[in-house]
């Protein structure tokens, strides 16, 4: 498992851009913007070669490590979980954060439906975060969105 951090180093994180609930136009680009609590982004190793190979890692407490943006298509039926392999948009955000926001332009936008669009806070080799209590606020952040004709 690797480094713990301590309860007042926890992951928390926040989708800040767009607004949950935002109506957006169909097939335009947009923006997805987040910002995490205590992780030093940018360390994001090969996941072809390095998956889940090495513990989670701290540094001053912090642990090091990346984020990933999903967005997903909602269908009608709101009462069965959606598949965790069929997504519209999957990307990593390896780099470093630029005044504490990560972030990734969707260059054509979606097309019209209803979507969710989550966070997966990940270490270094891509296992999700370790935490040090379960009784905890959410390490991930996920909203719903509406885009339109």
């Amino acid at each position: 498992m690797g480094e713990i951090p301590s309860v007042d180093n926890m992951i928390s994180t926040l989708i800040i851009k767009p607004a949950d609930g935002s109506t957006i136009e169909a097939k335009k680009k947009f923006r997805i913007d987040t910002i995490t609590d205590n992780l030093i982004s940018g360390f994001f190793s090969d996941p072809v070669k390095e998956y889940y190979v090495k513990p989670q890692q701290l540094k001053n407490g912090k642990i090091l490590g990346h984020s990933h943006i999903i967005v997903q298509k909602l269908d009608d039926n709101r009462r069965k979980p959606l598949n965790p392999k069929v997504f519209a948009f999957f990307k990593g955000l390896d780099q470093p954060a630029k005044n504490g926001i990560l972030g990734v332009d969707i260059n054509d936008g979606l097309p019209a439906g209803d979507y969710r669009i989550c966070t997966i806070v990940s270490s270094f080799t891509h296992q999700p975060v370790i935490m040090p209590i379960a009784q905890r606020g959410a390490q991930d952040d996920c909203i719903r969105i509406k885009v339109r004709n």
